[in-house]
C-alpha cells in the first residue's frame, strides 16, 4: 500500500502507512458501525461491525496525525517518519475478543523501543513549553503514556480511576456507555483549581471517557488545555463530544 497524504480538522494531517495486519473494511460508514462492544469490554476500542469486516477485502489503514509545534485550528501537512514507525507498529486484531470486534492493539508499539519513544517524543515536544502542571491519565492505557510524559514535563501525574481502585478520598464522575454506564474516580485534593491540566489516553472512539475525565477536572476548578491519544477512530465522531476542548492524535484510522 503507497502511502497517501490527507489532512483532517483540528490541525491533523495524516499520512497514509503500510499495516502490519488488516484494519477495518473501508466499506465502513458511520451508520455501520454505530454499535461499539462496550458492557463488558468497555467498548473504547472496538468495532462492531461483522458484515463491514467480512464483506469487503479491502482495509483501512492508520494514518498519522498533527505536527507536534501545530496550531490545533489550523491544518498543516507534515511528514514525519517517527509517526510512520509508530503507524505500522500497531496491530489490528479481528474477532477479538469475539467476533465482529475489531480490536486496536497498542501492545505491539509497547514492544517496539522505537516506537514508543518516539511516541513519548512527540507528545513531549509538544507539551513541554505549554505550562502544564498536572497530567492525568485516564485507565488503563492513558497510565502507560502519562507518566513518562509528566516526568519529561516537570508535570504531576494523576491516575483518573475505575470504582473502588483508588484507596483515598475520591470525586466521582458517571458516564454514559454504549449499554450501560460506568464511573470514573479521582483522588481528592490530587488536582487544585487553577492547575493546567494534559489528559491522556490511548485512544479516543465516541468520547465519552475523555469527556468523563474533562468534568472530573472541571469540577474542582482545573483547567484542560488539551486530550491527547494516541490512536483516533474519527467515524465515531468522539472529536466532537469534546466541544471547543482541542484533541492531539498521533495515529488515525482512515
Amino acid at each position: 500500500m503507497m502511502n497517501t497524504l490527507r489532512s483532517l480538522s483540528s490541525g491533523i494531517s495524516v499520512i497514509s502507512p503500510k499495516l502490519l495486519t488488516p484494519s477495518f473494511s473501508a466499506s465502513v460508514k458511520p451508520s455501520s458501525i454505530s454499535a461499539l462492544a462496550r458492557g463488558e469490554t468497555g467498548g473504547r476500542r472496538f468495532y462492531s461491525s461483522i458484515a463491514a469486516v467480512r464483506t469487503n477485502s479491502k482495509v483501512k489503514s492508520f494514518s498519522d496525525m498533527a505536527a507536534p509545534n501545530s496550531d490545533h485550528k489550523k491544518d498543516v501537512a507534515v511528514n514525519d517518519d517517527r509517526i510512520s514507525r509508530i503507524s505500522s507498529s500497531i496491530r489490528v486484531i479481528p474477532d477479538f475478543p469475539k467476533p465482529g470486534i475489531v480490536f486496536q492493539d497498542i501492545t505491539t508499539l509497547l514492544l517496539d523501543p522505537v516506537a514508543f519513544k518516539y511516541t513519548i517524543d512527540l507528545f513531549v515536544e509538544r507539551y513541554k513549553e505549554k505550562d502544564i502542571s498536572v497530567v492525568a491519565g485516564v485507565e488503563a492505557r492513558g497510565f502507560i503514556f502519562g507518566p513518562p510524559i509528566a516526568l519529561a514535563i516537570g508535570a504531576k501525574f494523576v491516575p483518573m480511576r475505575k470504582p473502588n481502585k483508588l484507596p483515598g478520598a475520591v470525586i466521582s464522575e458517571e458516564y454514559s456507555l454504549e449499554y450501560g454506564t460506568d464511573i470514573m474516580e479521582m483522588h481528592v485534593g490530587a488536582v487544585q483549581a487553577g492547575e493546567r491540566v494534559l489528559v491522556i489516553d490511548d485512544l479516543i472512539a465516541t468520547g465519552g471517557t475523555l469527556v468523563a475525565a474533562m468534568k472530573l477536572l472541571e469540577r474542582v476548578g482545573a483547567s484542560i488545555v488539551e486530550c491527547a491519544c494516541v490512536i483516533e477512530l474519527p467515524d465515531l465522531k468522539g472529536r466532537d463530544r469534546l466541544g471547543d476542548k482541542p484533541l492531539f492524535v498521533l495515529v488515525s484510522s482512515t
